[in-house]
């Protein structure tokens, strides 16, 4: 038995991120579902075959819905279903092979602003880019979140 993940041993890399998404509805979850196949083809373009799996749950109150990534030809896998919701928490994972940890993670933090859903991620991610990642997205409203400890750089 062995202690390593299955990740680590293959020689892959995992990255992963959560928090929570303000007005999760249908249009939400299309746009997940395209940023998820974004990570993949950005992936596949880098290591010149997609090997792995990308997956998010987005819940409330314990229930959820959770998209699934393992081929690209299938595309975004979605299992049960969430009803739209002021916010809703989220898990991102993505775990791969044959790319680097940190470029890896650099994509997935812009593919996530650059989806038009409203993130707000947990901590502090400074990737080499060198802008920091922290709670930032992008939507085209002025104001603060409650239970959001930060404002929304607009």
């Amino acid at each position: 038995m062995t202690d390593q993940t299955s990740a680590e041993m293959v020689g892959g890399i995992a990255v992963g991120f959560t928090g929570h998404i303000h007005g999760f509805n249908a249009d939400a979850e299309a746009r997940l579902d395209d940023m998820m196949r974004n990570v993949g083809r950005w992936v596949e373009k880098e290591a010149g075959i997609f090997l792995g799996h990308v997956k998010m749950s987005i819940t409330k109150e314990n229930k959820g819905v959770t998209l699934n990534l393992i081929n690209l030809s299938t595309g975004v896998e979605h299992h049960n279903s969430l009803a739209p919701c002021a916010s809703a928490d989220f898990n991102f994972m993505a775990a791969v092979l044959d790319v680097d940890l940190e470029e890896l993670e650099h994509y997935i933090l812009h593919a996530m602003e650059d989806s038009g859903v409203d993130f707000c991620i947990d901590g502090s991610h400074e990737c080499s880019c060198g802008k920091d990642h922290e709670n930032h997205h992008r939507h085209a409203h002025d104001h603060e979140h409650r239970g959001c400890e930060h404002y929304h750089d607009h």
